[in-house]
């Protein structure tokens, strides 16, 4: 889901100004200011809409519409694809070929132009997200499953 924001003229052109000395997109400026309210406790790390459980078995990913479960021998390497998808220069083919697809169980995750695409093996239910989401996501599945 996208959330749209509005600004003045004046405030859009300063934000893009800012993208621009940083060689950044807006997006990752107002990307980086929000990791870094989080990292400031000013919010909390969990990503809005998404829950992740520790289960028994592993973890239980819920999103809007969406629930898939992952194996806790499982959750290692798909913390780890959800971290290479949006890495744009993946120092070996392997990580780029686990980041493309990745799938086992209940879950599997199709890399996308501009995110990825979490596809439930059993619903057939998927949730699209940007790179920076999914990197987002991979933390707080790795904080769930300790």
């Amino acid at each position: 889901m996208a959330f749209n924001l509005k600004l003045s003229d004046e405030r859009g052109k300063q934000l893009q100004m800012i993208a621009e000395a940083e060689s950044k997109s807006v997006v990752d400026v107002i990307t980086d200011h929000i990791r870094s309210r989080v990292a400031a406790g000013v919010i909390t790390a969990d990503l809005p809409h998404i829950r992740v459980e520790k289960t028994g078995a592993g973890v239980m990913i819920k999103l809007r519409g969406f629930t898939a479960s992952v194996s806790a021998d499982d959750v290692p390497a798909f913390i780890a694809a959800l971290r290479a998808a949006g890495v744009k220069a993946s120092p070996t083919e392997g990580a780029r070929k686990l980041a493309e697809r990745f799938g086992f169980g209940d879950v599997s995750m199709k890399r996308m132009g501009a995110g990825v695409k979490l596809v439930s093996a059993t619903s057939g239910d998927q949730y699209p997200m940007p790179f920076s989401v999914a990197a987002d996501l991979a933390d707080q599945i790795n904080r769930a499953a300790k």
